[in-house]
């Protein structure tokens, strides 16, 4: 056979080829990052982990698909010596370096070329992390060792992994390594050439291993492993030995009774369950969505290369567990552990959420040592491995709209683990998560309304999906915040060690209690704007929640270049519709009536949508409370000097800071304030006098006027609260009360002013919302509580107390006072 037919009847020569020409049509593949942009200027060649045709072949194809340089042409400059612009980093069953690897450093060193830059590429076949046992059918065991893992693959392997994930492709271009730079850094410090080659050789390792464990997670034992470490842990046999004897049984059955127990809890991850979620969610978005906004995974594939990912979202509905885990697989990174609530572990509901990666916890376990250290073990076995874990901070799903105080289990075992022990830096990611219409949606304001709240079961789940089917709920918005490096967090706060940590009570508070402000501020500070949100903001403020329509969408306009200007939320994700879309969308949802007339259309709410709308105003009440107080403020005195205004408006700020999670306002000069009052300026919300030492109102009955006070109603159900409150304490002698009395009396002054004065929304009267001011003004200093929980106060806080109702419009005013002294008359 002659030299020209040898290379014809090659398969090395033309099979690449023919797998490159079926991957372009026949493999659909998600590229990160993106955009993807390689400089055609430097010389570049491609490095992959491992000797595979299969994947130079989807090299090939990705190159030539995207405007990079090509991996299967000669490297600039080098056409004399290369034919091929890639290479494996393992080219031999031997590890040694690469001679493409030797050969390049020579051209740069030699002056042939100017540069090389290395673009590591990781090609990920399907993804499922490693396990104990596969069961179930030959297929599903096939998928299962075909997709990729932590193992070697046989070529038998490889053509299974293209035939059943050939939808499944994760391509990761890593950040290039300049050939340049290496040789000028190791000439620096005397390296050997082969030195200098292990090095470069070490650092593209390290490389493919970080972006592995991003894709298909750490190298997670099973679960029998991991329930035995769990069960060799210090403070869990401790507990188990406290237990013998307080129960007076055998140690036998307590390591039985908490083995049981690791296993209830711990999550069981199947690839075949994963795989069928992805493709029912996929199918479930597109019946019932139309488009999930994922804003932040460009900072999630960086953090996830060297840190532990702790993901931590507010928690709206129930489809929060579905759609996080969806999103952050779609991005091509490892789905979490995600700890889910024990009242979810439903017949055949719970083996199923367990095998998508959840973990289930007990509402409460303070008076069950065991499985609360059980429970601390699993936690710290699974962050140690270094494998992403997700939590619902809030602790249960917020049934008003607002951000929940975040709750500090969770958040300790995690701190806690890291200063135990810790293989890699811990990043917290805040999520917010932002809907146009919930599943939920009715049955939160029953059960704000006094219902007892849904046991869950698999009728009703089965009842919801089929609701479900025949609703359309908008648009839902994902945004990943920015993260919060726990070890920097900690050395501000002056942790600096496990032991401490342990004994330092009052420091282990303040920590948690920062740590839990900031992670809630991100959350809010990452909000999603949306139509309806916007919409609900503005109408809800109106009179009779009925507006002319220009009108409304004037005021829709003005408030939305207002909010993009005031600071509060820097990572705001603000709609792109116009007042008079946002309006039309709003109608389109069903939240929104519009009536024709010959003076002009009207737009109004009904009492029934004006309540749903409720929840979503409330979503982003923190975006236009600093504006709104404001409002509040020149409306209620016509004129303020500006320094006047800053004081006020602080002391009424500090309250609403804590409900409400907004930036701290802790020095004179607030750079949210400054900007919210310059946007208010310049747009004619309010009048600047005297080189803007005093502002004023606009002209009475004009527009202008009309648009503040709007503006001002969209606050004034917190400050009225709030008002209610201080009215309430300050009305009795201080000690006279408890603190579950004040908010009690709260709760039903609010029920009757709500029926009288305030729109009747149930959230207006909700007892966690006077819970939530009560610790306002905790954290004000305007009360006190003795060992016995009843409260103090002074002087001041009478003051604070006639200020807060001085902001509420005269009938309001008079209806607070009313109700404040009608408890008292009743209590003597």
């Amino acid at each position: 056979m002659s030299g020209s037919e040898s290379i014809l009847f090659s398969p090395r020569r033309w099979l690449p080829t023919l797998f490159r020409r079926a991957f372009d049509s026949w493999v659909h593949v998600k590229v990160f990052p993106q955009p993807l942009s390689v400089d055609a200027n430097v010389t570049t060649c491609y490095v992959l982990a491992r000797p595979s045709m299969t994947d130079r072949a989807m090299l090939d194809s990705l190159t030539r698909r995207n405007a990079i340089p090509r991996s299967h042409s000669a490297p600039r400059g080098l056409e004399s010596t290369e034919r091929n612009a890639h290479f494996s980093l393992r080219e031999t069953r031997m590890s040694t370096t690469p001679p493409h690897l030797q050969r390049l450093l020579s051209a740069v060193e030699s002056g042939q070329v100017d540069d090389v830059q290395l673009v590591p590429v990781s090609i990920f076949w399907g993804r499922t992390p490693e396990r104990e046992a596969i069961d179930g059918t030959r297929m599903r065991w096939l998928r299962v060792w075909a997709a990729e893992g932590w193992g070697g693959r046989s070529r038998l392997r490889k053509f299974l992994a293209i035939v059943f994930f050939r939808r499944d492709v994760v391509a990761k271009f890593d950040e290039p390594i300049s050939l340049k730079l290496s040789l000028a850094q190791g000439a620096a410090e005397s390296l050997s050439p082969e030195l200098l080659q292990r090095r470069i050789a070490r650092v593209l390792r390290t490389r493919f291993r970080t972006e592995r464990e991003a894709a298909i997670g750490p190298d997670l034992s099973h679960r029998r492993i991991l329930t035995d470490a769990i069960l060799q842990e210090p403070r869990v046999k401790t507990a188990i030995a406290e237990e013998v004897v307080a129960r007076k049984t055998s140690e036998e059955k307590v390591v039985l009774r908490a083995e049981k127990m690791a296993h209830e809890i711990a999550a069981d991850y199947s690839y075949p369950i994963i795989r069928v979620f992805a493709r029912a969610l996929q199918a479930l978005w597109n019946r019932i969505y139309d488009g999930v906004d994922v804003r932040g995974t460009d900072r999630l594939h960086a953090l996830a290369k060297d840190h532990t990912i702790v993901y931590v979202p507010c928690h709206r509905s129930h489809i929060d567990y579905l759609l996080l885990s969806y999103v952050v697989r779609e991005a091509g990174l490892t789905i979490p552990h995600i700890a889910a609530g024990a009242n979810l572990n439903l017949p055949i509901v719970g083996s199923i959420l367990r095998g998508g990666g959840a973990f289930f916890l007990r509402r409460s376990f303070k008076d069950d040592n065991l499985y609360g250290e059980v429970f601390s073990a699993y936690v710290h076995e699974v962050l140690k491995r270094g494998f992403p874990v997700e939590y619902f901070v809030e602790g249960g799903r917020s049934r008003t709209g607002r951000m929940l105080q975040p709750k500090a289990g969770l958040i300790s075992m995690t701190v806690q683990s890291y200063l135990r022990e810790h293989n890699r830096p811990l990043a917290f990611v805040p999520v917010y998560v932002g809907y146009e219409k919930l599943m939920e949606g009715g049955s939160y304001t029953q059960e704000l309304a006094g219902s007892a709240k849904r046991k869950e079961s698999i009728w009703g789940l089965l009842t919801a999906l089929k609701d479900m089917r025949n609703e359309r709920y908008g648009r839902v918005g994902v945004t990943f915040a920015r993260p919060i490096l726990l070890g920097e967090m900690l050395e501000g706060e002056g942790v600096d060690g496990f032991q401490r940590w342990l004994d330092d009570k009052g420091l282990r508070r303040r920590t948690l209690t920062e740590l839990s402000r900031q992670i809630a501020e991100r959350i809010n500070g990452a909000a999603h704007m949306n139509p309806v949100a916007l919409v609900a903001s503005v109408l809800l403020a109106t009179p009779k929640h009925a507006a002319d329509v220009t009108q409304l969408a004037s005021s829709i306009d003005r408030l939305r270049q207002l909010i993009l200007r005031t600071q509060i939320a820097p990572e705001i994700a603000m709609t792109q519709l116009s007042g008079a879309e946002a309006i039309e969308y709003a109608t389109k949802m069903g939240y929104v009536e519009r009536r024709s007339h010959v003076l002009g259309d009207v737009a109004l709410a009904s009492e029934t949508a004006a309540v749903s709308l409720t929840y979503f105003r409330n979503n982003v009440l923190h975006c236009v409370a600093l504006p709104g107080l404001v409002a509040c403020l020149i409306v209620q005195h016509g004129s303020l000097g500006r320094a006047k205004l800053a004081r006020l408006a602080r002391e009424f700020y500090v309250l609403m800071e804590s409900e409400l999670y907004l930036p701290e306002w802790t020095a004179d000069s607030f750079a949210p304030f400054d900007a919210t009052l310059a946007a208010m300026v310049d747009d004619g919300w309010v009048m600047a006098e005297r080189d803007a030492s005093v502002i004023s109102m606009p002209a009475s009955g004009s527009d202008a006027a009309l648009q503040l006070e709007t503006l001002a109603s969209t606050i004034r159900p917190t400050l009225t609260r709030h008002a209610l409150m201080l009215a309430l304490v300050v009305r009795d002698g201080a000690g006279s009360k408890s603190r579950d009395a004040v908010e009690q009396l709260c709760q039903q002054a609010a029920q009757h002013l709500a029926m009288t004065h305030v729109f009747n929304a149930p959230e207006f009267s909700d007892k966690t919302q006077f819970r939530s001011a009560f610790d306002a003004l905790l954290r004000a200093d305007l009360v006190k509580l003795d060992s016995a929980s009843f409260v103090h106060f002074d002087e001041s806080t009478a003051a604070w107390a006639n200020d807060a109702v001085f902001l509420l419009p005269p009938d309001t005013r008079a209806a607070v006072l009313r109700a404040a002294q009608r408890h008292v008359a009743s209590d003597s």
